[in-house]
């Protein structure tokens, strides 16, 4: 009866089988360069793999099988991590019976929002504290991902050291950037001098519905003497009253008493406006 396989082909194959269970892996560890989470859609990290063998010695070329728990949030493809949307996911790979994993968190930014107090009116020479909140696509924030900030006219306004600076009278842009978000601030920045507002006259008095009559704001500085590059803003403490328009035109609207004020900054002056029944109808 003629052997199956010759001598030969016998011992090359028992050489071949004993060489493949040398090599197969006996442990596997997974490793991240960074141990931090992914910020962008697309961005990739790539987990590096040590394979051992039953001696301890690495095993080249172990042939790995990777998998994402959560291929919704990252992909894998022989090691290469590809962020999809904000989660976390755990990569796995296995030869054999070694396996490991890791866990890889995705966050990605979709709102900028600035917190700033007094942006909308500041002196010159001062400066006031700035921050900026990112979150992510869940709505968690991420303080990790700083802002770059800039100015439309740093000779107007900038941010230094998490402050807002006022360095000159005028208006300017600033922007808190994390790509491809933004945010826009708008910033005033006025005299240092600046002390005080007076609204002329003091008192107003309505006969009937649609009467319009004209409020004027004036600034002071320190001395008295009347600016005129100060801008304010007006309100009207009860609209149905009467209503004021941005340069002081306060219309009125029904009977009642209301308080119109002329507001900059922190400085402010009001006017009683009175819309009496009795007088209407006089």
């Amino acid at each position: 009866m003629t052997p199956l396989f010759p001598a030969r082909s016998l011992l090359l194959l028992s050489i071949l089988v004993l060489g493949a269970c040398r090599s197969a892996p006996e442990s596997l560890t997974l490793t991240m360069p960074e141990n931090r989470p992914l910020h962008a859609h697309g961005e990739t990290m790539v987990v590096q793999a040590v394979a051992l063998d039953a001696k301890g010695q690495p095993v080249e070329d172990p042939k790995l099988r990777w998998v994402s728990s959560a291929p919704d949030v990252a992909t894998v493809d022989n090691g290469v991590v590809v962020a999809r949307r904000s989660g976390k996911a755990t990569i796995a790979a296995a030869a054999g019976k070694a396996r490991a994993s890791v866990d890889v968190q995705v966050s990605i930014p979709s709102l900028v929002d600035i917190r700033v107090d007094g942006a909308d009116f500041l002196l010159a020479g001062n400066s006031i504290a700035i921050s900026a909140v990112v979150k992510n696509e869940l709505g968690k924030p991420l303080v990790d991902v700083p802002p770059v900030w800039s100015s439309s006219n740093e000779s107007v306004a900038k941010v230094e050291n998490g402050r807002l600076v006022g360095v000159a009278p005028g208006r300017a842009t600033i922007t808190a950037m994390v790509p491809p978000l933004s945010r826009n601030l708008q910033v005033q920045v006025v005299r240092s001098d600046f002390a005080r507002v007076e609204v002329e006259p003091t008192h107003l008095v309505f006969a009937k519905v649609g009467q319009q009559l004209q409020l004027r704001a004036k600034t002071f500085n320190n001395r008295s003497i009347a600016l005129s590059d100060v801008p304010v803003t007006w309100f009207s403490s009860d609209w149905s009253v009467a209503t004021v328009s941005p340069t002081g035109q306060v219309t009125a609207v029904g009977p009642g008493r209301t308080v119109v004020t002329a507001t900059a900054g922190k400085r402010k002056a009001a006017a009683e406006v009175v819309f009496d029944i009795k007088t209407a109808q006089r």
